[in-house]
Formats: structure tokens, C-alpha cells, sequence
């Protein structure tokens, strides 16, 4: 049962830097007020983008799994980055990315210039960096970062 707990944080842990919830980055746990603020990455829930209830809310952001996109079986269930220990956005190369930044330390989302984003602006060598909506493509923006930046 320990071992399980354990398990169980790894995987939190995983899943709050890959969402960007620790670390400052706002990205699944992005400020919205309705779902539309999420520009399609899951359901506006508590005040957080990444929610679902299926995986047709997460519009190819990974699946549905305990209610949070960005879960895959395998590379193909992943709009940006590759699936890696079940979840989405790990890469290899930048091609992986699909235009969601540079590939850095296995990680999506890494840019040195706004042309490397496909969502919101680049600050501090991170995509997702906004001063208006319109900078998010579809998104919100709030705070500074776009509720869409994943």
C-alpha cells in the first residue's frame, strides 16, 4: 500500500509539471470562466482549463482520464508532443512539438523568439505568454499567461 501511495504522488507530481501547475506555469490549471477560454484544451471547471468528462473535451489533447486531459496510449492520441509514461508532450526533436515551441530536456514548449509559439507569446523561454486575448488564439488570457498554453 505505500509503495502505491508513492505511485500515486510520482504520478501528481508528473502531472502538475507537466500541466505547468508547479513552477509558476499556469498551463491545465489556466484561469478561464467558461470553456470557451480554453480554446478546445478540455472544460473551464473551478476556474481551471484541462478538465473533462470524455475525451471528445479534450479535442485530441490526449484522453480523458480522472477528469483531466493529456493522458495517451501512445504518440497518435497527442496533438503536440509525444506520449511518454501515459501522458502527452514529450519530445525528441522539435518536429515533435508540432509547433508548440522547441523540444528541450524532452519537453515541449521551449522558444527563443514569438514565431516559435503557436499560442501566446514567448517570456522567459516558455510559450504562452500573453498581454490581451488576442494573443492566445482562442484562449483567455489572465495573468499573463494564455488559458490555452499547454
Amino acid at each position: 500500500m505505500a509503495r502505491m501511495s508513492r505511485t500515486n504522488a510520482f504520478v501528481g507530481i508528473v502531472l502538475a509539471l507537466l500541466f505547468g501547475i508547479a513552477g509558476g506555469r499556469a498551463l491545465a490549471g489556466s484561469s478561464c470562466g467558461s470553456d470557451s477560454d480554453c480554446a478546445g484544451y478540455g472544460r473551464c471547471s473551478s476556474g481551471e482549463c484541462g478538465h473533462c468528462g470524455s475525451d471528445s473535451d479534450c479535442n485530441g489533447y490526449g484522453h480523458c482520464s480522472s477528469g483531466r486531459c493529456g493522458h495517451c496510449g501512445s504518440d497518435s492520441d497527442c496533438r503536440e508532443g509525444n506520449c511518454s509514461h501515459g501522458m502527452c508532450g514529450s519530445c525528441n526533436s522539435d518536429s515533435d512539438c508540432r509547433g508548440n515551441g522547441h523540444c528541450s530536456s524532452g519537453r515541449c514548449g521551449h522558444c527563443g523568439s514569438d514565431s516559435d509559439c503557436n499560442v501566446g507569446h514567448c517570456s522567459s523561454g516558455r510559450c504562452g505568454s500573453c498581454g490581451s486575448d488576442s494573443d492566445c488564439h482562442g484562449g483567455r488570457c489572465s495573468s499573463g499567461r494564455c488559458s490555452n498554453a499547454h
